[in-house]
């Protein structure tokens, strides 16, 4: 099925000419369809043409990105705001919560992991320094990660902040609905950051035990959209107030006095301020193309299945490659869309591959090799051949 599915998607992607290369980074960046263009140069008319009055056609750009989000999630009507990064997103998250904002003295609490992406990971470090308690558990073992999150949540907790997927070894955290759930019940916010989970296996925040969560994600990765496309879901009926606040924010309030910042109602009072909608328009096109390809989550997780599984076994039955490497613990059927192998030579390893036409990169002592919907079996097998190449050579 990969192959075939494979095959017949390779000719929608000519300009970023996915037949010829051996593209491993699907983790990290995925090859954008050739629609992409098309959307980049119908911006740059509707500016031509309509100068300031673009607005009106960039925002519905915008409501479809949004649209195409809200689906993944499960959740037509879900309140999404965008942003250019999920650094950005989650300013807006931690400024909202209540202890950045009351004059309580009380310590601010902040509950995570070690497993987190660098936006997420450096800024909380970088909080530690204002003297805010960054409590930080480490992932593994994993499979006691819910219960000790939910025992480290208590009443002087003021966000709890982890993600769906871990980027450095693509295990899904199945237990992340009860972490939440948990920390719903106590009256704390719990930011997820599913953007290794979106588009990549299915997601349904209602199933997840997620309906009351801010969830960050991005088109970056999994979606092949780009930069520039990164969005915050917000609870239903939630009204936040954030102190980092754009302009955007008061589109639909009234009546508001001079020097006075009120918020319009729900996500919108996460939104922000002027941007360059060009990012949507090329994700507009590029979420148009998944939809007539009929490339559902669903879909894209039965393809990434057979590919990790293809990878891993490929890898496993050459003796003198596999000795490189220490396999995942957890099973294929818990791990998301790339597939990482732990070495003490990662980086290494990467750059080799990166030598020899090999797409990919590391985290720490993880390799990791990440397929995409228009990767065939040959273009694994290849890969897999100059692996065992590169391991004559390694010490």
């Amino acid at each position: 099925m990969t192959t075939e599915l494979a095959r017949q998607l390779q000719p929608y992607y000519q300009d970023f000419k996915v037949h010829e290369r051996l593209l491993l980074s699907g983790h990290s960046h995925q090859a954008w369809p050739d629609v992409a263009k098309q959307g980049i140069l119908e911006c740059y008319q509707h500016a031509a043409e309509h100068i300031d009055d673009k607005w009106q056609f960039a925002f519905q750009k915008s409501e479809r990105v949004k649209a195409f989000y809200a689906s993944l999630l499960g959740e037509p009507s879900a309140q999404i705001t965008l942003g250019s990064s999920t650094h950005e997103l989650i300013l807006r998250f931690l400024s909202d919560l209540d202890c950045f904002k009351s004059p309580n003295k009380k310590p601010i609490r902040i509950v995570t992991t070690d497993g987190e992406f660098h936006s997420m990971r450096r800024q909380l470090n970088r909080l530690k320094d204002l003297n805010i308690d960054i409590q930080t558990l480490p992932v593994h073992p994993t499979h006691t990660l819910a219960q000790r999150l939910i025992e480290a949540i208590d009443a002087n907790t003021d966000a709890v902040m982890v993600s769906a997927v871990f980027y450095g070894t693509s295990e899904i955290f199945e237990g992340i609905g009860h972490v939440a759930h948990h920390a719903y019940s106590k009256g704390i916010p719990c930011l997820v950051d599913a953007y290794h989970a979106l588009n990549v296996i299915p997601f349904n925040i209602k199933s997840m035990q997620l309906e009351h969560a801010f969830i960050v994600s991005g088109g970056y990765k999994y979606c092949q959209a780009g930069e520039g496309n990164c969005m915050l879901r917000i609870p239903e009926n939630y009204q936040g107030n954030p102190i980092i606040t754009g302009w955007f924010a008061e589109f639909n309030v009234l009546e508001q006095a001079p020097g006075e910042v009120k918020y319009a109602k729900g996500s919108s009072a996460f939104a922000g301020s002027t941007y360059d909608p060009i990012s949507h328009y090329r994700a507009a096109a590029v979420f148009d193309f998944f939809e007539s390809q009929r490339l559902t989550p669903e879909k894209l997780r039965e393809i990434s299945q057979q590919q990790i599984t293809f990878l891993s076994d490929g890898i496993k039955s050459l003796p003198k490659l596999s000795q490189y490497f220490t396999f995942s613990a957890h099973s294929i059927a818990r791990n998301a869309g790339f597939l990482a192998l732990t070495t003490k030579n990662a980086n290494q390893w990467a750059t080799q591959l990166n030598a020899h036409g090999v797409q990919c990169d590391s985290r720490g002592q993880q390799l990791r090799l990440g397929p995409a919907p228009y990767v065939s079996f040959e273009q694994l097998n290849q890969a897999i051949t100059i692996m065992d190449k590169i391991s004559l050579s390694m010490t």
